[in-house]
């Protein structure tokens, strides 16, 4: 959930980067780094895509969102969530996985104020592709080398998976890192970066244990569902043969069982997130004052001192409430665990390769020559 800074009415939220944080034209860079990263997502998902596949891609993206709302303590007056970078590509694959978690970052920036707008593309570039990319080539290197130790695939899958998770927090910070020393509005203090990275240790440390959950409870409902399953341990001794398709039973257990999920930690864990700060938010804001003279803005030696108020901070849905009324959380997080699943769907649905039409196929009836 978004959270309000202490220092100024902005948001500085857990790995999303509001307004101002970087420079414009940092942050045009980066929306075009994201369109090209998206875009070739995109492009390769299509084979990793077919109408039966749709609708759990689409639940995996609402369950990512869902997590994503829920903010847990992971220090003494520090907040964080779950990413979801590595768990979309071990589930749907790399490629499906990052065009999900865009469509994520979307729905949050535009529809509940949380990421900043022009910071869209920042985000984009270091939650999903630094981070989708970490974490799966963590969770295959991984896999493939415990496989070739001798231990069980089931293990080896979930050990994988929470390396992946963890490893994908860290890539993150590390190209906020980067973006903000290429495009930042004010200095790098080093004492900064460091209580950056301390602080999302232990959330890396959740975000590989929801990875190990989820991916291990996919797997026991349809093990043909999880990407990384069906690819070879070493890819030099592959079998060229195709992988089974997940069975139509399974594929709707798992299917009934996203969707519950998704609205069940919306609706029910959303409203019980703690409201402590972010953890990019405490790091960043480490060393800021409030002007005495204008009383709105920050000075001092410190990362968010050009940090904006979010230019939708007054919409219906913004902060995750319906007009901003006390307990109304859960209601918007299911509704917006909803929007994202409809929108997923729309958008994995236009992926699919539409079959090709085969010409002269068609038999017509042979014309009858006129008579006298």
């Amino acid at each position: 959930m978004a959270e309000t800074s202490g220092f100024a009415d902005t948001n500085i939220l857990a790995l999303h980067m509001g307004d101002g944080l970087i420079a414009d034209r940092a942050s045009a860079w980066f929306f075009v780094i994201a369109v090209i990263g998206v875009g070739i997502a995109a492009w390769y998902a299509r084979s990793d895509l077919n109408k039966q596949a749709v609708p759990t891609a689409a639940a995996v993206c609402a369950l990512v969102f869902a997590l994503q709302v829920v903010d847990v303590p992971v220090l003494p007056d520090v907040s964080g969530h779950v990413v979801g970078g590595a768990l979309a590509a071990i589930v749907l694959g790399p490629f499906v996985g990052a065009v999900a978690l865009t469509i994520v970052l979307v729905v949050q920036a535009f529809v509940f104020a949380d990421g900043g707008l022009s910071a869209v593309g920042a985000n984009v570039t270091n939650m999903v592709l630094v981070a989708v990319a970490a974490g799966f080539l963590a969770a295959t290197a991984l896999r493939a080398l415990c496989e070739h130790r001798g231990m069980r695939p089931f293990a080896s899958l979930g050990l994988a998976s929470f390396v992946g998770g963890f490893v994908s927090v860290l890539a993150a910070v590390t190209g906020f890192v980067v973006e903000f020393a290429l495009g930042g509005t004010s200095t790098v203090p080093m004492s900064n970066i460091g209580f950056l990275y301390a602080t999302h240790i232990p959330i890396g440390v959740v975000e590989g244990l929801v990875t190990v959950a989820v991916v291990l409870a996919v797997a026991r409902v349809s093990p043909e569902s999880v990407y990384l399953t069906r690819l070879p341990p070493n890819p030099l001794d592959a079998d060229t043969s195709p992988a089974p398709p997940p069975r139509p039973r399974a594929r709707g257990t798992l299917f009934v069982g996203l969707a519950v999920a998704s609205l069940a930690i919306a609706g029910l864990l959303g409203p019980l997130a703690v409201d402590t700060p972010g953890a990019l938010e405490v790091a960043t804001a480490r060393g800021c004052e409030i002007d005495v003279q204008s009383a709105d803005e920050l000075t001092g030696e410190c990362m968010a001192r050009g940090v904006e108020e979010h230019r939708l901070a007054d919409s219906a849905l913004a902060d995750y409430t319906i007009a901003g009324r006390p307990g109304s959380t859960g209601v918007a997080a299911a509704l917006g665990a909803l929007g994202t699943f409809v929108l997923a769907s729309v958008g994995f649905r236009a992926l699919v390769p539409r079959p090709a039409t085969t010409v002269g196929t068609a038999k017509t009836a042979p014309r009858r020559m006129p008579t006298a």
